[in-house]
C-alpha cells in the first residue's frame, strides 16, 4: 500500500473520531501543540550621533520558532477546503478552484477558511470574494488560516501562466482593493511558496482596515525571482494592521509599503535575499520592532513617510559593504533605536548624515520637542512580548461551546446565562461558533477558564451593560481573548478585575476599562467611534492599537502604557496621561473631524504630571487643526506645545519627530 493511500486511510478514520459527541477536524500527523506590541522646540545636540546607552535599552531577541497545531473543533463555523471544498493538497492536483470556492461561500461572511496541512498547488490568483456589488460585503472579513505555518503550503505551479512577466505583476493571494472597507481580513500560520520561473509573481497583496493581521506566514520564491514578497502598496488605505511573526524569502522586495494612510505596524519579521531592497516603503507611516534582515540590499529605504524601527538587526553579505542598512530620503522620517548592524558601509544613510556605527543606541533627526527641561530621547519603557496560553487540541482536551449550554446565536436573545455556564464548565477554552450573540448582563472569566475565542463571532453589549466580559480571579494566570466583534455602543466590552494577565488579540468594536492589577496586551484591536480606553495604573503593551472616538481617546492613570502604532481617527485629546508614563512609537493621527461641538479646543496630548515621549504623524484633509498640540503641567506650571511649532507632514497635518516631556530618574 502506498504512503498516499495509507494517510487517507488514516485520514478517513479520524474524521469519525469523536469526544462529548463532537466530531473534530484531525491531524493525520502527529505535530506538537503551539502557545498560541514656554520653551518651544529644544534642539537635539545628540541627533546625528549614538545617544548614550540607556538603562532600559530592549535587547534583540532571538527568534524562536514554535511548532503549531491549529485545530477547530467542526462546529465551530470553519470551512475546511479538504473535507467540504474537495482540495487534495496533495502537491500535484491544481486546488485553486476549490480554494477559491471556499473563499466565495461566504462574502463578508467572518468565516475561517482552513487548510489542513498539505501542499494545495495553485495556477492562478487566489481572491478574497468580491461578494454582490453595492451589498458592501465585498472583500471583508474573511481569514485564511492554516493548521501550521510549514505544513499547510500554497504552492504557485513553476512558470505559471500569468505570472512569468516582472512588468506586469500578479499575485497568488490578493485580499481587496481601495477603500478602507477591508475589515478583518487576516492570513494565519501557513507558507505562500511562489515556485520557480514566476518572475512576475507577488506572494501576497495584503489589505486589511481598522483590524486585520498577517500573523506566523512565510512567503517564499523557489529562485529568489519575484517582484514583492508581502505587498502593501498596491492600493491607497492600506491599514491599519498588524504584520506579526512573517517571514520573506527572496523577491525583489522582501515587503512593499506605501500611500500615506492608514498605518502598518510589523513586529518579528524576517526578510532573507531580497534583490532590491529588504523594505521598500513609499509614503506610509510604518512601525517595526524586531526585524532581522540578512540581505545583500539594503534592509529599510524609506523613499517618503515615516519609519519608526526598533530592536532590530541587519546582516549584510556580499555586495551591502557599499550600502547602508537603513535608507531615508525624508529629512524627519525615520526614528531609529537599538539598532545592530554588520557587513554595510553604514547603519543609517539619513536625507541629511551617514552613521556608520555598527551599534546605534537611538537615533532622531531633527529637533526633539520639549516644554520643560528633558532628555532628548525616547522614554523607553521596558518591554514584554505578548504572552499565550496553550492551543487545546479539542479531541484531548474538549473545548466549550457556548451553545451546548444553551446559546443560541443570531436569536436576538440573551445569551449571557450560557456563556458563563461554559466558562464556569472547567475547560480552558470555549468558542463561540461563528454568529452573533447578546449579553444581557456581565459575563465574569473565571475557573480554568484560560481562553475564549469568537471563531470571527459577534457579541452585542449593550449601553445597560459594563463590562460585557470582566475578567476575575482564577486558576490560569493568563487569559486571551480573541477573535471577536462587537457593535456600536459605548460601554466598556472588557474589564479586567484581577491580577491575572488578559491578552486581548484580533478584535473589533471593543473596548477596555481596567481596574485590577494584572497586565495588559493589546494586539490588532480597534474600537468603534463612541468607545474609548481606561488604564488605571496597569501596565499595557499595546501593538497596533486603533481608537476612533471623537473627545478623549485613551486615559492612562498612574500606569506604565507602551504603544507600537497608534491609529486615530477624529478630534480630541487622544492621549492623556496622569501621574503615570507613556511612550508611543509610531503613530497616525488620522483628524478626520474636530472634537466634541466640532472644535478642536482640547490638546491632541495631555501629559499631566508625568513622563511621555512621542513619535507621530497627522494626516488631516479640511477638518478643524489643533491649535495646542501638547499640554504639560510640571510640578503646577502649565504650557503648551502650539501647533506653529511643529513641522508640517500630510494635508494640513503636524508630526513629532519626537516629543519627550519626562525627568529622568
Amino acid at each position: 500500500m502506498s504512503r498516499r493511500n495509507v494517510a487517507s486511510q488514516l485520514l478517513a478514520r479520524f474524521q469519525l473520531k469523536a469526544a462529548d459527541g463532537k466530531l473534530y477536524l484531525m491531524l493525520i500527523l502527529p505535530i506538537s501543540l503551539v502557545f498560541i506590541t514656554c520653551c518651544g522646540s529644544q534642539p537635539n545636540r545628540k541627533a546625528w550621533q549614538q545617544h548614550s546607552t540607556l538603562a532600559n535599552a530592549s535587547p534583540l531577541k532571538t527568534k524562536i520558532e514554535k511548532p503549531e497545531n491549529i485545530i477547530f473543533p467542526l462546529d465551530a463555523g470553519v470551512l475546511n477546503v479538504k473535507t467540504q471544498y474537495k482540495a487534495k493538497g496533495d502537491g500535484v492536483t491544481d486546488d485553486t478552484a476549490a480554494i477559491q470556492a471556499a473563499l466565495n461561500a461566504f462574502p463578508n461572511g467572518q468565516r475561517i477558511i482552513y487548510l489542513p496541512n498539505g501542499t494545495y498547488l495553485v495556477s492562478g490568483t487566489l481572491s478574497w470574494p468580491a461578494g454582490t456589488p453595492g451589498t458592501g460585503n465585498d472583500y471583508k472579513n474573511t481569514i485564511l488560516q492554516g493548521q501550521s505555518q510549514k505544513g499547510a503550503v500554497i504552492k504557485l505551479k513553476n512558470r505559471a501562466a500569468g505570472f512569468t512577466d516582472a512588468s506586469a505583476p500578479k499575485a497568488v493571494i490578493f485580499t481587496g482593493p481601495a477603500p478602507a472597507q477591508r475589515f478583518g481580513n487576516s492570513i494565519r500560520n501557513l507558507t505562500v511558496d511562489t515556485g520557480v520561473g514566476n518572475t512576475g509573481a507577488i506572494g501576497i497583496q495584503f489589505n486589511a482596515s481598522n483590524q486585520g493581521s498577517m500573523r506566523q506566514v512565510t512567503i517564499q520564491s523557489g529562485d529568489r525571482q519575484g517582484v514583492n514578497g508581502l505587498d502593501m502598496s498596491f492600493t491607497d488605505e492600506i491599514g491599519p494592521l498588524l504584520i506579526k511573526s512573517v517571514t520573506v524569502k527572496g523577491f525583489q522586495h522582501g515587503i512593499r509599503t506605501g500611500f500615506s494612510v492608514n498605518s502598518q505596524t510589523l513586529e518579528d519579521v524576517t526578510l532573507h535575499n531580497q534583490t532590491v531592497y529588504g523594505l521598500y516603503n513609499t509614503g506610509q507611516i510604518v512601525t517595526i520592532r524586531s526585524l532581522t534582515s540578512t540581505n545583500t540590499v539594503t534592509g529599510i529605504y524609506n523613499a517618503s513617510g515615516r519609519v519608526t524601527v526598533l530592536d532590530s538587526s541587519f546582516v549584510g553579505v556580499g555586495a551591502a559593504a557599499t550600502k547602508p542598512a537603513i535608507k531615508s530620503d525624508v529629512p524627519l522620517g525615520l526614528v531609529a533605536r537599538n539598532v545592530t548592524t554588520s557587513g554595510y558601509q553604514a547603519a543609517i544613510q539619513d536625507a541629511t548624515v551617514t552613521l556608520a556605527d555598527p551599534a546605534l543606541t537611538e537615533f532622531v533627526p531633527g529637533r526633539v520637542n520639549s516644554l520643560f527641561k528633558s532628555p532628548a530621547q525616547t522614554l523607553n519603557l521596558p518591554i514584554k512580548e505578548t504572552p499565550d496560553v496553550p492551543w487545546d487540541n479539542p479531541l484531548t482536551t474538549p473545548w466549550a461551546n457556548v451553545t451546548s449550554y444553551g446559546a443560541v446565536p443570531n436569536d436576538g436573545k440573551d445569551d449571557t446565562a450560557a456563556i458563563q455556564a461554559a466558562i464556569d464548565s472547567g475547560k480552558t477554552t470555549v468558542y463561540l461558533p461563528v454568529g452573533n450573540y447578546d449579553l444581557q448582563k456581565t459575563v465574569f472569566v473565571r475557573n480554568r477558564a484560560r481562553r475564549i475565542i469568537g471563531t470571527e463571532a459577534s457579541v452585542q453589549v449593550p449601553n445597560t451593560v459594563n463590562p460585557g466580559f470582566k475578567v476575575v480571579d482564577g486558576v490560569h494566570p493568563v487569559v486571551v481573548i480573541e477573535r471577536i466583534q462587537s457593535g456600536y455602543d459605548s460601554t466598556p466590552t472588557i474589564e479586567n478585575a484581577s491580577s491575572r494577565t488578559l491578552v486581548i488579540r484580533d478584535a473589533t468594536n471593543v473596548s477596555g476599562n481596567m481596574t485590577g492589577s494584572g497586565d495588559v496586551f493589546i494586539e490588532n484591536v480597534v474600537s468603534n467611534p463612541s468607545q474609548s480606553w481606561t488604564f488605571n495604573a496597569q501596565n499595557v503593551w499595546a501593538r497596533q492599537f486603533n481608537v476612533e472616538n471623537e473627545g478623549t481617546h485613551i486615559t492612562n492613570k498612574g500606569g506604565n502604557l507602551w504603544i507600537l502604532g497608534l491609529k486615530t481617527e477624529r478630534g480630541g485629546t487622544l492621549i492623556e496621561t496622569r501621574g503615570g508614563k507613556t511612550e508611543l512609537l509610531g503613530g497616525l493621527a488620522y483628524t478626520t473631524t474636530g472634537g466634541p461641538g466640532g472644535t478642536q479646543s482640547a490638546p491632541m496630548f495631555i501629559n499631566h504630571e508625568s513622563s511621555v515621549s512621542i513619535t507621530l504623524g497627522e494626516v488631516n484633509f479640511g477638518a478643524p487643526s489643533y491649535p495646542i498640540y501638547v499640554r504639560e503641567i510640571r510640578s503646577g506650571v502649565t504650557r503648551d506645545l502650539a501647533n506653529s511649532s511643529l513641522q508640517n507632514y500630510i494635508g494640513t497635518g503636524k508630526q513629532f519627530t519626537l516629543y519627550t516631556g519626562y525627568q529622568r530618574n
